[in-house]
């Protein structure tokens, strides 16, 4: 297994990176039972998180572990406002791609 990359002020993950960025944190949130309910390699762009078992303190451990990894704020209010996987993804790339953008500038 490839180590995780630490992202870079100009560096902007791709889908793929961020979708295994998730995978890993919830391996990291959830306990042994919750995640021997999902399959993480079935996770994808359109995976609603409410069908991920977790809570509102896992979200939030979640999009904790995930600012963390790639560098990026995620507002309280927007990640209880995220419905699908892929718009995590999204907001992560555009956050870095901002980022990028005022570093380059």
């Amino acid at each position: 297994m490839a180590e995780p990359t630490s992202p870079t002020a100009t560096h902007v993950p791709d889908a793929d990176e961020i979708l295994t960025g998730l995978r890993d944190a919830l391996t990291g949130v959830l306990d042994a039972t919750d995640l021997a309910r999902i399959n993480l390699d079935a996770i994808d762009a359109d995976t609603p998180l409410l069908s991920l078992p977790i809570d509102s303190l896992a979200l939030m451990d979640l999009m904790t572990r995930i600012e963390d990894r790639f560098r990026v704020y995620i507002p309280e209010e927007r990640a209880y406002a995220f419905t699908t996987v892929g718009e995590v993804i999204d907001h992560v790339r555009e956050k870095a791609a901002a980022k990028a953008a005022r570093k380059r500038s």
